[in-house]
Formats: C-alpha cells, structure tokens, sequence
C-alpha cells in the first residue's frame, strides 16, 4: 500500500479516490486469465499473487482509475444493449492504460523504472506503451501521449476479444440474475468526452476505433 501511495504522489485525484472509497484491496491465489479486477458491489480491487512488484502496482493503478470511473459515474449501464455496453468497457479500459501509463512514466523519469518495465513487457501492454513513449519521447505532449495509448488498446485483436468475451459474459449473468428483458439503448453521445479526463481533469482527443466490435 505504501508502494501505491508513493505512486500516486503526484496524481492527487487517484489518491482522492481512494481515500475516500477506501476499497479493500485483496491478494488472490485464484485468478487465472485477469491479473486484477475492481469489484463495485464489494468495494474491493482483488490482484492475483506472483506478478513482480512492477506488475502488481501497474495493476493496482490501473483498477484505482476504474474506481475513479465508478466514483464519477462513468460505467456503461446494463440498460444497454449489449454490444453498446461492450463498447463501453473497451473504453474504460482503454482509458485506464492510459492512466496507467502516465503513473509508470512519471515514476520513470523519476528513476523508478519497475512500473515502466512491466508495462512494456507485459504481451496486453508491450505495444500500448511503446506507442506512448514514442509520442512522448518525440512532442512531451501528455494529452497526444494519451491520445495515441488510447486509440493502440484497440489495434490488438487478442485483447479486443478477451474483453469482448468477458464483458458479454458478465453481462448475460447480470441479466439472468435479473430476469431482464433485452435493451436496445445505445451508449450515451457524451461517454467518450466524459470518460477521457487526464488526471489533473484536462481533457485528451480520445475516438473509438472504427469496426472495433467486429468479429
């Protein structure tokens, strides 16, 4: 936690965050595909156990800013249809690479480099960060930095499909616990500009990926 809190030093909102929705944060010897995840209904982050220390505060990070999310109310509705809602985690996650990748830069330039390490080794990372250190190596340019991480989380087809498949999972089992009927609603025309909020609240260009729910 100490680790954490360090992290998010100069990233005052995440620290605010969670501060005040003081979320449980729990090791897991469980999970096998996600490596952490934020869970809304118990207030808890749980992360798998024997990552690396890099890894794990990459993760950590990057479920903090899904509590950001949630906290503004940022969260596809399961009042929409389902592919609508799809699109919706694709851009959440999207956008928490994003903020992932700015926390591990600053610690970087800093001199901390294990965040930045795993970041660009990790297979459903590698690429994300090196488009956004190409930007920022070549314009210093944090909104363009974050532009460009953003539109690279939808140029992998093996990540669009693994968050395909898990959303469209765990939103059939919400529905059946529900007992609901099918919705048809679209995502609201103002989710991406509310969604894509550096850190300090300063907006970044961010635009979903043309086709990328096609299958």
């Amino acid at each position: 936690m100490a680790a954490l809190r360090a992290a998010l030093r100069d990233f005052p909102s995440l620290l605010e965050v969670l501060d005040s929705r003081r979320p449980a944060i729990c090791l897991s010897d469980d999970l096998i595909e996600a490596r952490a995840y934020y869970e809304p209904e118990t207030n808890r982050i749980v992360f798998a156990s024997g990552m690396g220390a890099g890894l794990t505060l990459a993760m950590l990070v990057h479920e903090i800013r899904h509590l950001y999310q949630f906290s503004g109310g940022i969260c596809p509705s399961d009042n929409l249809a389902m592919k609508e809602y799809a699109r919706g985690v694709f851009a959440m996650e999207a956008d928490a690479n994003v903020v992932s990748l700015m926390v591990a830069w600053k610690l970087r330039s800093g001199g901390d480099l294990q965040m930045w390490r795993a970041l660009e080794t990790w297979p459903m990372t590698a690429d994300i960060a090196v488009r956004f250190a190409e930007r920022m190596t070549a314009t210093g340019n944090v909104p363009a930095a974050a532009a460009a991480a953003f539109d690279q989380w939808y140029a992998l087809d093996i990540r669009r499909e693994k968050y395909y498949v898990a959303a469209c999972s765990d939103y059939l089992e919400r529905s059946d616990r529900a007992h609901a009927l099918p919705s048809y609603q679209s995502l609201p025309a103002d989710f991406l500009p509310r969604l894509c909020l550096l850190p300090d609240g300063s907006t970044y260009p961010c635009f979903e990926a043309e086709g990328a729910l096609e299958r």
